[in-house]
């Protein structure tokens, strides 16, 4: 890679565990979110569900499946080997300066049934994967749809609708904000109006952590 064009971005792999084939990760900022299964992640074991924040190299091993938020140094069009068994879902630029220390946070957002959430933005940028259910999104002046299993990207800087249109409907989300927003909210209402109305959604933070790259 040439490191001229290389740029700090956030991607988001899935990792399809092989009871006999350890996978190994080297020295990286990320979130490693079992999905389904169970997986050893160094010593440590995590079931379905349960996340964790590494920065050193690790090995993951187990069966199931594993996500893989992940903030990297990478080329515009880095992908992953051929014999690299993790695919790439999403990779996007981050608009900061890579030099200064960020939280990496991740967390889940759950949605009330047939309630939509008031105009906001966020004091951060990162990736979603939406977990099951279906979504209804307005970003800016662009409307989304997205089924389970599908990811989107969201700047922080242009306001968002959302609403579950199936019951339990959530997603996971990955997101890089400043050092100081540590244990703070992310939310940001568009509008004093908006700031006045239920967000009718419900949050499980996973992990927070401030971290910087190397």
């Amino acid at each position: 890679m040439n490191e001229g064009t290389s740029s700090m971005q956030m991607l988001l792999m899935e990792d399809a565990l092989d009871p006999a084939t350890p996978l190994a990760l080297p020295r990286g900022v990320r979130a490693l979110y079992v999905r389904s299964g169970l997986a050893m992640i160094g010593a440590q074991a995590l079931q379905a569900d349960d996340a964790l924040f590494g920065e050193d190299a690790v090995t993951v091993s187990g069966s199931g499946t594993v996500w893989r938020f992940e903030v990297a140094h990478r080329a515009p069009d880095w992908q992953p080997a051929p014999e690299d068994r993790s695919r790439l879902l999403l990779a996007h630029p981050l608009r900061r300066d890579p030099a200064q220390p960020f939280v990496l946070r991740l967390d889940r957002v759950s949605f009330t049934p047939d309630a939509e959430t008031p105009r906001h933005g966020h004091f951060g940028q990162g990736i979603r994967r939406l977990i099951h259910g279906r979504l209804l999104m307005t970003i800016g002046d662009r409307v989304l749809r997205r089924q389970a299993g599908e990811t989107w990207f969201e700047t922080g800087e242009e306001p968002v609708t959302a609403r579950g249109l199936l019951p339990d409907t959530a997603f996971i989300r990955a997101m890089v904000m400043d050092g100081d927003m540590k244990g703070q909210s992310s939310f940001r209402a568009w509008t004093p109006a908006d700031e006045t109305r239920p967000r009718s959604v419900v949050y499980k933070l996973y992990l927070d952590e401030v971290t910087r790259l190397g």
